[in-house]
């Protein structure tokens, strides 16, 4: 009995030896992205101009504990979205590392340089372990150009008599001063001329919020004739043109005055306010 005892502790002793020999299935060390506030993710959309946190965290493999031995980034610009584009590589960095854990962290900013094309930034991390072991992972964001906001400028148109000022800027003619009495004013040839809800002014501050309003929400007019030309007054009103070079402007009426009469010509006349 006491034979067959101790072969059979020798047994297990064996067979507990043989399984600490076998290899890992899968040693490599572990890699990942860092998240958090402002830091990039894999399929984000970015802007141009603006600053992002780029991290990534390695580990030794939980199993075989083997020491770090290097962390590389390789930072890749596709310029334009087809599918067949070569990457442009525009950052190559490599560190030698040690131990069991590894943080890498930059700040991002890109900015337009060659061409207004926009395309893609990929970043491909790798770690290799002490035992050359190897793992990988590649993070990919759009870049964006923001849209700027519109610049507001002041405006003063003037008539009198057949003199007329400002406002063939903006595609319009101050044709006359009718007897009702008030302000003709008319597109250009070839111009478009509309009227808008006077809320769309405080609603539009970006070049793609025009050109939504102008397709969406405008009715074609005419003539602009709410100015009385008698009297000083205040508007509120919104009027917009599509001059002939293609280009929409975004016209808020807010005031206008006259002067005394000047014989033989007549009285000059004013009107004011913002374009966009």
């Amino acid at each position: 009995m006491k034979k067959l005892a101790l072969a059979l502790v020798c047994l297990v002793s064996v067979a507990f030896f043989a399984s600490c020999n076998e290899p890992v299935a899968n040693p490599e060390p572990s890699i990942a992205i860092m998240t958090g506030e402002n830091y990039i993710s894999d399929g984000q959309t970015i802007d141009l101009y603006q600053e992002y946190n780029l991290g990534f965290r390695v580990a030794s493999n939980s199993q075989t504990l083997k020491e770090l031995a290097s962390f590389s980034l390789v930072t890749k610009y596709y310029q334009g979205t087809a599918e067949d584009v070569r990457p442009e590589i525009i950052g190559d960095t490599t560190i030698t590392i040690s131990g069991s854990e590894f943080v890498y962290e930059e700040i991002v900013s890109y900015e337009l340089a060659k061409s207004e094309i926009i395309g893609k930034i990929e970043y491909v991390a790798t770690v290799f372990d002490k035992d050359n072991n190897m793992n990988t992972t590649t993070v990919t964001v759009n870049l964006n150009l923001p849209e700027e906001p519109l610049n507001v400028v002041d405006f003063e148109w003037y008539r009198l008599g057949n003199e007329q000022t400002g406002l063939a800027e903006y595609g319009l003619v101050w044709d006359q001063n009718a007897k009702s009495p008030f302000a003709q004013i008319k597109p250009m040839d070839g111009v478009i001329l509309y009227k808008f809800d006077s809320s769309v002014w405080d609603e539009v501050t970006l070049p793609s919020q025009k050109i939504a309003k102008f397709s969406d929400g405008a009715t074609t007019a005419a003539v602009y004739n709410n100015v009385d030309v008698n009297q000083g007054a205040i508007y509120d009103d919104v009027i917009g043109t599509r001059t002939t070079d293609g280009q929409y402007h975004l016209i808020h009426v807010t005031s206008s005055r006259i002067l005394a009469y000047q014989a033989p010509y007549g009285t000059p006349c004013y009107i004011y306010g913002q374009a966009k």
